[in-house]
Order: C-alpha cells, then structure tokens, then sequence
C-alpha cells in the first residue's frame, strides 16, 4: 500500500509502455482473489495498453495473497511456439490465501511451467525467499529483491531491458574437450544480449 503500490503502478504502466506491436501481454491482480485484465493474450495495440493502463490506475490494496491462484491463471494459457511465454511475478507479501504451502505451490508450478520463463520479484522483507527463488530456478530466470528503501521501477527497468532482447534459449552443454561434473547451474537460464553466462563444476 501507500508508495510501494503507488511505485508498483508505476513500473506497470513503464512495462505496457515497453510493448511492441507485436507482442501479446496479459495483466493479472492477485489479492484474495485473482483478477485478470482480459482473459487470455491481449495484443499491444493501443486501445489495449489504454485500456490496461486504467485497469492498473484502479489497483488497490486490499485483502490477502493468492500466490497459488495468480500462477495457476499465469501458466493456464496456451502459447505458439514461435513465442517464449516469459512471466513477471511482482509481490510483496507471503502466500495467504488459497494453497500458502510454498513447497506445494512450487511443485505445482514446476509441473506447468513447459516453456515459460518465471522472473520473480519480492518487494520488502515479508517474501518467502524460498519460494521465489526455487521458482526462478524452475522457470530458468532470476529473481531480484528490491529493498524496502529501494525503487521498484528501477528494478523492473532493469528486467524489461534485459528480457527484451533473447539471445539464445534452451540452451545445453553438448560437447567438452574435459569430462565435466557438478556443474552450477545444473540447467542453463536463457542468455540475453549484454548478458554473461558462468557455470561452475569440476572437469577431468
């Protein structure tokens, strides 16, 4: 509530400013229910991102957090394959309403997540860590953690500047001059232009 909600509205309207004619985008609200903008992909054109940009003006804080609602709506949708469906989940608040087990609210994610791609964001310091974390590793993204003193639409610019431009997806070690073992991450994120890819591990 208060500025961190007038900041989150605020890196909204900064996201829909990002589309591009040819993307598809959805809004979904998650409080103790879960509400969508319209249901299914909306195409960015711009009597869409008008229309998305009042429905943001009208979020308010209220009631709890369905986590577990709010993914089941975000993965539920079907997506082309010439597409690479990427979910941005922004909350600041633990699980609260409907299914709150963070450990079975990952494991039914996992089992829906196919190709899409999960970067989360915790506003705050009332997040479950693990809960974003083991998501973003699911869902081969990243996870940020914006301070309580920090600016939310500077870690969402961030994001959508990263997310903008994929180079290379799916993406496996298939061949090595070594034998290698142990390595860290076990599946490798996406990379995107300006962006570096270390893995650890051991070799012989």
């Amino acid at each position: 509530s208060g500025e961190k909600l007038d900041q989150a509205k605020a890196a909204l309207r900064q996201s829909l400013s990002s589309l591009r004619g040819t993307d598809r985008f959805r809004l979904i609200a998650f409080s103790s229910t879960v509400r969508e903008f319209r249901e299914g992909f909306t195409p960015a054109t711009p009597d869409a991102v008008r229309g998305a940009r009042m429905f943001v003006d009208a979020l308010g804080a209220n009631g709890g957090t369905n986590i577990a609602g709010a993914l089941d709506a975000a993965l539920g949708a079907t997506v082309g394959q010439g597409r690479l469906p990427i979910v941005i989940l922004l909350t600041d608040g633990i699980p609260s309403v409907g299914e709150q087990s963070p450990e079975r609210i990952a494991d039914q994610a996992e089992q829906r997540l196919g190709r899409t791609r999960i970067f989360p964001i915790g506003v705050g310091s009332d997040v479950n860590t693990y809960l974003l974390d083991r998501l973003s590793v699911a869902g081969r993204g990243s996870v940020e953690y914006v301070a309580p003193d920090a600016s939310i639409e500077t870690a969402v610019g961030a994001l959508l500047g990263k997310i903008q431009h994929p180079a290379l997806t799916n993406l496996r070690i298939v061949d090595s001059p070594v034998r290698l073992a142990q390595l860290t991450p076990s599946a490798l994120p996406d990379l995107f232009y300006g962006q570096e890819l270390v893995v650890f591990g051991r070799y012989q």
